[in-house]
């Protein structure tokens, strides 16, 4: 029936869904170049001196700066405006062009070239693609628009053969032919149920996989069946969303494309705020500079306690926050993940040019020979950190600084004292909970310059959603494939038989050591 109608589909391919195209990619450059060049932004800090130089000369300069980023922000608005609005008008008009015989040579010839390239667009697009995405169906009929497959072909025997059931179930660890012999009993509850999958685990179209799954999960008696397989009804549907949830951080998306997202740019420094500190750089590492040119993951759940920390940094008043957890549980990733956050624009504008930076004791105590030169470079860098004005002190496990404990050369939680309890100063610390009722807790100025938020291990559904995300990267940096049953597995045992860590951390490294034993590409 689709071919039947090449026609219609040929009109609403050139026409109005070619003009959402066009509309779909002059919105996506604006805010492509929005993001890059911050117009809005220089206006709103058009007065605002560039890295705190208040004198008249800086304010001058920053003025003419910023003055220059909004008329450069708008010429190129307006080129990228004219450049869509005139390819908009030539494809629109083309056809008619062509027929009326308006198009002279050489461009008659051009012309008829352009026209034929875009109806050979239209016969590839119209062929390898269903002719509606998912998120477009509003009525059970529709459900078929956006798949490739047939009603006839969604019977077991026909979806146990195609490539995308076959590799499903290989994640399984399991073969077509155990599935032999069942049989569906209603298309409709099945083609139903495949089309929630799809929305589920967001996918464009429905593909085999959503029926093949769809019709397993409404097999009578299967969870028996499945049992002598060792395997579950769950495990379908989750290894479904595994290898959706792949295909989509794998899938390139162009700027014309529906789902085209602009990554942000409106983290640190982008209004050109922030001051050089170099004594602070030679005794700590940058955490969001360190994002900017490495990945740091996702953190997966924790919502509550990402939240909790998100909140209490951005508040007024008693800003510092302990985080504590036992070794494993993800602090460190929590940290990580937070100068992700505001590197990519998705912290809270309290945070949004803030800077997290680790201080490194070891860099800090590095060549130092009398308590007097500590104090002076203790100051110098908090000197530097109080001028800036956007920094985030982040010191892991500050049980180590001495608090309260003899023995050691020097006690940098003496020196640090004044500036912890500093209203100008905010600091990110990080312990255990052993440690914290040990030392920190018997310390009452300590309790009362931080805020306490405890982050327990990850529990194993978390902990393998954060596998998932793990071997979808190891799948695309290593060329090796990770079954979905090994990943349980991996979750399984950790916390069955580890218990000198916590999860995720301990199913971690057990899917890391896992990688050095896989044999013929799959673990």
């Amino acid at each position: 029936m689709k071919y039947l109608l090449l026609p219609v589909h040929l009109l609403k391919f050139w026409y109005p869904e070619a003009l959402f195209v066009f509309i779909r990619i002059w919105k996506n450059l604006i805010l492509f170049l929005e993001e890059d060049l911050a117009v809005s932004l220089m206006w709103k800090l058009i007065f605002v001196p560039l890295f705190h130089d208040s004198s008249i000369t800086g304010r001058v300069l920053s003025v003419i700066f910023r003055i220059g980023r909004i008329l450069t922000g708008i010429f190129a608005f307006i080129l990228v405006s004219v450049f869509i609005l005139a390819m908009a008008l030539f494809w629109l008009t083309l056809p008619i062009g062509v027929v009326w015989g308006i198009w002279g040579p050489p461009v008659g010839g051009w012309g008829w070239g352009v026209l034929f390239a875009g109806c050979g667009l239209f016969i590839i697009h119209i062929v390898t693609h269903p002719h509606k995405e998912v998120w477009q169906i509003k009525a059970p009929l529709e459900i078929w628009a956006a798949s490739w497959i047939k009603k006839d072909n969604v019977i077991f025997s026909k979806l146990l053969s195609s490539d995308d059931v076959i590799n499903l179930l290989l994640y399984l660890e399991t073969t077509s032919e155990v599935f032999i012999g069942l049989s569906i009993t209603s298309l409709d509850q099945v083609s139903a149920l495949a089309l929630e999958l799809a929305k589920k685990t967001k996918a464009k179209y429905i593909d085999s996989c959503h029926f093949f799954v769809a019709a397993v999960i409404l097999t009578p008696n299967i969870g028996n069946f499945l049992l002598k397989i060792n395997l579950k009804v769950e495990d379908f549907d989750e290894a479904l969303n595994f290898l959706e949830k792949k295909k989509n951080k794998w899938r390139f998306v162009y700027i014309w494309d529906s789902d085209f997202a602009v990554h942000h740019l409106k983290g640190v420094n982008r209004g050109w705020l922030g001051v050089p500190t170099p004594l602070l750089d030679s005794v700590s590492e940058d955490l969001t500079r360190h994002a900017s040119r490495m990945s740091f993951p996702d953190i997966t759940g924790r919502k509550l306690v990402i939240l909790e920390v998100i909140n209490l940094l951005s508040q007024e008043g008693r800003r510092n926050v302990l985080l504590a957890g036992p070794p494993g549980a993800g602090k460190s990733s929590l940290i990580n993940f937070l100068a992700k956050q505001i590197l990519s624009g998705d912290a809270p504008p309290a945070l949004a040019t803030k800077r997290l930076v680790k201080l490194d004791t070891t860099r800090l105590l590095s060549g130092i020979r009398t308590e007097g030169e500590l104090a002076e470079r203790i100051k110098g860098v908090f000197d530097e950190v109080s001028f800036a004005g956007n920094i985030i002190l982040v010191v892991e496990e500050i049980h180590n600084l001495g608090i309260g404990e003899a023995g050691t050369l020097w006690n940098l939680y003496s020196l640090l004292l004044p500036y912890l309890e500093s209203s100008a100063f905010q600091f990110l610390a990080t312990t255990e909970e052993e440690n914290y009722t040990k030392i920190l807790e018997k310390n009452g100025s300590f309790a009362r310059l931080f805020t306490k938020v405890e982050l327990p291990p990850a529990n194993e559904m978390e902990t393998l959603e954060i596998l998932e995300e793990k071997a979808i990267e190891f799948e695309r940096r290593r060329k090796i494939k990770i079954s979905y049953i090994a990943l349980e597995k991996c979750v399984e045992l950790s916390a069955k038989l580890i218990h000198n860590r916590v999860l995720p951390d301990s199913a971690i490294e057990v899917l890391n050591e896992s990688i050095s034993y896989a044999q013929n590409g799959w673990i």
